[in-house]
């Protein structure tokens, strides 16, 4: 059957209307939005930092769409993520719980001495790939680094108590940052937090107002979740319950957790 030529083009438009939307080709970069009540501190931070005056240009087919980046990622990332290698500080806090992060020192050293307290996503740790590769990339930077691995995150660090990680819990990364205070007194310190991570970092900035280490210069929430109440209400959902249980059965979750429930109520 022959196919009127109008009618082809007609398809071939729409199909191409549909990438480019899908790719978010039309999207014009634009200066990122900063958000204060304090105008002197905006001033400030675009006095140091002034790429933020200046448009975010993704890259070109896949960088304009978050849900492509993802999927490149996911399958880049996953083979070329690089593997630092650092140090494996472990804490014995007051409830008997094993704490532990890793610092990994820049590949050079800049004009200040600088750490990245790095706070991952939930489950999340110093061995997850994006971790990885943002600890890689800041060492080639002149940035040390040092990473808190939440508990219970590890299968290979056993648990000593009859807890893990909690959502908005940020005792364990005031334990972190006491002993990296002891350990470089001499360095600045910037906490970034990844999602559940960048809730810890907000809330502990907001509450260790008095007992947190001095020299903290600033905080980062990447994809921060702000409304714990209605994500909760989401995951009560059929489907996203079924997600949730084959996560904590997959052993993500460290297999220590069960025994040292069943040994300790």
């Amino acid at each position: 059957m022959n196919i009127p030529e109008p009618t082809v083009l007609a398809a071939i438009a729409v199909l191409l209307c549909l990438i480019f939307k899908l790719l978010n080709l039309t999207s014009q970069p634009q200066i990122p939005k900063i958000f204060s009540k304090d105008k002197n501190f905006v001033a400030n931070l675009l006095k140091a930092c002034p790429l933020l005056v200046q448009p975010y240009i993704p890259t070109r087919l896949w960088g304009y769409n978050g849900h492509i980046q993802t999927v490149v990622h996911s399958i880049i990332g996953r083979v070329r993520c690089p593997w630092p290698i650092g140090e494996r500080i472990e804490l014995r806090l007051k409830d008997g719980s094993t704490l532990t992060y890793d610092v990994y020192q820049p590949v050079y050293k800049g004009s200040e001495d600088i750490t990245l307290v790095i706070v991952p996503g939930i489950c999340n740790s110093s061995e997850s790939v994006y971790v990885r590769t943002f600890v890689h990339y800041s060492q080639c930077h002149g940035f040390r680094c040092a990473v808190l691995n939440h508990i219970g995150a590890l299968s290979s660090v056993p648990l000593s108590s009859s807890r893990i990680f909690t959502y908005g819990y940020t005792s364990d990364l005031g334990a972190m940052l006491n002993h990296l205070n002891e350990k470089y007194s001499s360095s600045k310190l910037v906490c970034i937090g990844y999602s559940m991570g960048g809730n810890t970092v907000a809330k502990y900035l907001g509450e260790e107002e008095t007992n947190r280490p001095s020299n903290i210069i600033g905080g980062i929430s990447i994809c921060q979740g702000y409304d714990i109440i209605k994500s909760v209400a989401n995951n009560s959902r059929s489907e996203l319950k079924k997600e949730e249980r084959n996560y904590f059965c997959s052993g993500r979750i460290s297999e220590g957790y069960i025994s040292t429930l069943l040994l300790k109520p």
